[in-house]
């Protein structure tokens, strides 16, 4: 990350979200700006990250803000004696704004690790030790190849072992572990697991004579986490409790997801789930493995699977076997 990208990912965060910088209206005036990319970076007066903070003349804002529509779709306009706002359709890809203020602001929150840590406690990861990810991620963007030693357990293809050059194409993080999508001609597109499976890693001067592409969304399409099989997706029927279809609706199970139905009853101070009207419905279109089951597994009793009749017979299976441990 550049100072200039910082400073104009805060310019866009101030004139997007006005009340969150304590601005009551829709409008941010000029000076407004200045005042708080200056107070921003009088905080952070000794890290270099924020140094072009400062420099925020009506010309160089102007300039980010034509990068700002370029990059990201969004149109911010200028009201003589208002300010800077943003038009009610300006917002044409929300979900790509979204992705930038949340992978921006995970990459301050790493940055600023150290000087945080009394303030913000994160999930314990697995990451290995021998895993720069700031160099992975660097090498993923220069396309320079990785050398890696890689000892599979069980899941890993049943003990699966590697040892060579991968072209490194995507890191996702699931269930506090991080995983590295990675190209190598023998064994094709593979996810490696960051943690302890990793004995040797290092990045190379090498790049690939031709670069494998790849597509995160399409990669992952069908997938509630990281695993891609060839179980063919169909659209899974849910229904959901309503306390806790809030949360789904707020965080959904998967980019598919619809709302098939709400319930009858969206708020009940008892929670009885022999009441019908207390449910309601969605339904998303995944690849219905076992990393799904383990999805649907960790929501308890307000989550249950109505349709297909061979999905909720594989979850029904798995239910018995557990119970018999308990018997």
């Amino acid at each position: 990350m550049s100072p200039e990208f910082l400073r104009r990912y805060y310019v866009m965060r101030i004139i997007t979200n006005p009340k969150g910088y304590g601005f009551p209206g829709s409008y941010v005036l000029l000076e407004q700006l200045q005042t708080t990319l200056n107070a921003i970076r009088l905080k952070n007066r000794d890290d270099i990250l924020y140094e072009k903070l400062e420099l925020h003349s009506r010309k160089t804002i102007n300039r980010d803000l034509k990068k700002i529509e370029s990059y990201y779709n969004i149109a911010i306009k200028h009201k003589r004696g208002y300010g800077f706002y943003v038009e009610d359709d300006a917002y044409k890809d929300e979900n790509k704004l979204k992705a930038v203020y949340e992978k921006t602001e995970l990459y301050l929150l790493n940055h600023h690790a150290h000087a945080w840590k009394e303030f913000v406690t994160s999930a314990r990861t697995s990451l290995s030790a021998y895993v720069d990810i700031v160099a992975l991620i660097n090498a993923i963007e220069q396309q320079f190849l990785v050398e890696l030693e890689y000892k599979g357990w069980y899941d890993d293809n049943t003990f699966q072992t590697f040892k060579g050059k991968v072209q490194p194409l995507h890191i996702k993080e699931v269930n506090n572990a991080w995983y590295l999508m990675a190209y190598n001609k023998d064994i094709g597109v593979y996810a490696f697991c960051l943690d302890k499976r990793i004995s040797a890693f290092k990045v190379t001067d090498f790049k690939p004579k031709k670069p494998k592409h790849f597509s995160d969304k399409q990669y992952f399409k069908h997938s509630v986490g990281i695993l891609k099989t060839d179980i063919k997706p169909v659209w899974v029927h849910l229904k959901v409790a309503n306390h806790h279809l809030k949360y789904l609706q707020a965080n959904p199970m998967h980019a598919s997801q619809q709302i098939v139905q709400q319930p009858k009853k969206p708020e009940t101070e008892i929670l009885d789930y022999t009441d019908p009207d207390m449910w309601g419905d969605i339904k998303i279109f995944v690849e219905p493995n076992y990393e799904f089951l383990m999805e649907i597994l960790k929501y308890n009793i307000w989550v249950k699977v109505v349709g297909p009749s061979q999905v909720k017979h594989y979850i029904t299976y798995h239910l018995q076997l557990m119970l018999a441990y308990y018997e």
